[in-house]
């Protein structure tokens, strides 16, 4: 995937290299078929229809197709890279842009996943940093319960925020 064109720090090795979950397709191609479907049942339906009527009906159609284009050159174009040291998410067709997290930065994570996320396996990956109010997130996270396991893992053990009470 992106590993080959990310500048990797020395000793620093790749752990997960993911894209952003299906499910980030979904709307768009659940919206792409039904007009398709709505299109087709139209044509047959009325036969004999005039040329500006067919133009308006190809119209409606491609819309959401073009919506679904688009979202699968941004799934093809996305991903996110957990390193030894940091956290990478990218994205970008045109331009390409990244935000690095380093996992030294952060205190503990969260996964929020609704009923129907859980089951199909995506969520949202919140991050909570030192010295940071706002919590950045991934959304579009495939399976986000092992990916915390993971980060929590390279995190190490949680510290006392007072150690002098016993």
């Amino acid at each position: 995937m992106a590993v080959p064109r990310l500048q990797l720090l020395p000793a620093e090795e790749v752990l997960v290299d993911i894209r952003p979950h299906w499910s980030f397709l979904s709307g768009p191609l659940v919206l792409s078929m039904a007009a398709v479907a709505i299109g087709i049942a139209l044509d047959v339906g009325i036969p004999h229809t005039s040329v500006a009527l067919h133009w308006v009906e190809g119209a409606a159609v491609a819309v959401p197709c073009a919506w679904l284009a688009v979202r699968v050159v941004r799934w093809r174009t996305s991903g996110l890279v957990l390193t030894s040291f940091r956290i990478i998410e990218y994205w970008g067709a045109i331009s390409r842009r990244q935000r690095e997290i380093p996992l030294s930065q952060i205190e503990y994570t969260n996964v929020v996943q609704s009923q129907l996320r859980r089951m199909i396996g995506t969520g949202r990956l919140e991050l909570a940093l030192w010295g940071e109010e706002q919590m950045p997130w991934l959304e579009d996270v495939r399976k986000p319960m092992i990916l915390q396991r993971v980060i929590n893992r390279r995190l190490g053990p949680p510290t006392d925020p007072d150690p002098g009470t016993g």
